[in-house]
């Protein structure tokens, strides 16, 4: 009986061996299967290293934190949009660089203006810059001319006989300069370089003749005569002599104001009466004309500048097309100011007229109307 009992007890001992070699084969073949149904969804290419964390994008995530010691594709050649911003990162839009009319705060006042914004229709490359400019009266040569006339006489009647010397062309070489000017538009007023002799037609002029530079990078030295015209409104006649010729260049208003490179603003363009100052345009003299370029003026709408002077104000809530039928030249519509915040809504001016005189503004108090002011008749 001990022998069969030990028989059967090694019999059992053996079956049991058997089981566990069977379970054993049997997790393997698991473990084999498994790996190759991974590679068929494409979703794991080799059994990832036990010594090295799985990324947080993994099917097996863990709360170990992931190292360098494999990074993955991404992290080594960051996508296009990682490497190379977008050009809308690199330029910001107009709307973050110039805030619009209703983001500006009515108390504020605008920078500088610019020259060149991109809203025109007209964008000028090579405009000036403002800040370049001076008056005229301020660029004259320290240098006085012969002048004699009858005192005698009435100034509608006087005769400027005048002489000079200068260098006007810039061969090192006085020139002699010899004018006849005939006040209040008298025939037979001339001005002569060196026997080129020039005709001064339709001319009241002051007996007053000076020297200036108009465009310090050529070699000229212009002559400006001084016209007062029909009521008071003075312009300078320029005259240059190449050396050869004498011709006349042009004019302008006394009051322009010009860069020194050959550039002016004339008064009359000028928003003189609002700090900082702006412009509707700038001209230049070429072939005996005073050629002018537009300067966009919808830039300043909806800033605020500092008003002083005497104006003229119309209580209004818009700009009317025939804005002239509403200016009233009289005390009831006379206002003084003096660096007073007004916010620009409108500005009317035309592409052939660049007058800049009439604007629709509100004031601090939220009154709006037409601002305008006397700039001759």
């Amino acid at each position: 009986m001990i022998v069969d009992y030990q028989n059967r007890k090694k019999t059992k001992s053996i079956y049991l061996l058997f089981c566990i070699s069977l379970i054993v084969v049997f997790m393997l073949s698991g473990c084999n299967l498994r790996t190759k149904v991974d590679d068929a969804d494409g979703k794991q290419i080799s059994p990832a290293p036990t010594n090295i964390p799985q990324s947080s994008s993994s099917e097996n995530n863990t709360d170990e934190e992931p190292t360098a010691a494999a990074p993955t594709e991404a992290a080594v050649e960051p996508t296009p949009v990682a490497a190379e911003p977008t050009k809308a990162a690199l330029e910001p839009t107009n709307a973050a660089v110039e805030p619009t009319p209703a983001s500006i705060d009515p108390t504020d006042t605008v920078v500088e203006p610019n020259n060149d914004n991109e809203n025109s229709d007209k964008v000028i490359t090579d405009a000036p810059n403002f800040k370049d400019f001076i008056e005229i009266n301020e660029c004259f040569k320290d240098y006085s001319f012969d002048v004699s006339y009858d005192e005698t006489l009435m100034f509608y009647e006087r005769i400027f006989t005048i002489h000079g010397r200068y260098d006007m062309n810039g061969d090192g070489e006085a020139d002699e300069i010899h004018a006849l000017l005939k006040a209040d538009y008298q025939e037979g007023s001339y001005i002569e370089v060196n026997g080129s002799r020039v005709v001064v037609n339709y001319c009241n002029p002051s007996g007053d003749i000076r020297m200036i530079d108009l465009d310090h990078t050529d070699s000229y030295t212009e002559v400006a005569i001084f016209d007062d015209g029909p009521s008071a409104d003075p312009t300078l006649l320029f005259f240059r002599y190449d050396g050869k010729e004498l011709s006349f260049l042009g004019s302008i208003d006394q009051f322009a104001l010009m860069d020194g490179q050959g550039k002016f603003i004339s008064w009359f363009h000028l928003a003189n009466n609002f700090e900082p100052q702006f412009y509707s345009a700038w001209g230049e003299f070429k072939n005996g004309e005073y050629l002018i370029t537009n300067h966009d003026v919808e830039q300043y709408i909806g800033k605020t500048f500092l008003v002083s002077g005497t104006g003229f104000f119309e209580p209004m809530d818009q700009m009317p097309e025939n804005y002239y039928e509403y200016a009233r030249w009289d005390r009831e519509s006379a206002r003084e100011f003096n660096e007073t915040k007004v916010k620009i809504l409108d500005i009317n001016i035309e592409e052939t007229d660049r007058t800049l005189n009439w604007f629709h503004v509100e004031l601090v108090d939220g009154e709006k109307g037409l601002l305008y002011f006397w700039i001759g008749d």
